[in-house]
């Protein structure tokens, strides 16, 4: 079964040729639907990089890595806990 949260590259496509074609049809102008799609471009670049680095837990007390799934720190045993970006 398809997860629903994932985008689907189909509907995205059509969107962006639409809104191209939308812009172009109202500004009359190539330039800007360059920089529309450079724009684009650079969008899906950063999430591509976003995503590339995942985040990872770690304890508030002593600052160890924490499993996805602790519910609790195996240093200290606090439950406190702060997520950090690699």
């Amino acid at each position: 079964m398809e997860d629903s949260r994932r985008p689907k590259r189909w509907l995205i496509a059509t969107a962006a040729v639409a809104a191209t074609l939308t812009l172009y049809y109202y500004t009359g102008s190539w330039v800007m639907v360059a920089l529309f799609l450079a724009a684009i471009g650079v969008f899906v670049f950063l999430e591509r990089i976003r995503a590339a680095k995942p985040s990872s837990n770690v304890c508030l007390r002593c600052g160890a890595p924490l499993n996805r799934n602790a519910r609790q720190c195996s240093g200290c045993g606090s439950a406190s806990w702060t997520t950090r970006v690699n």
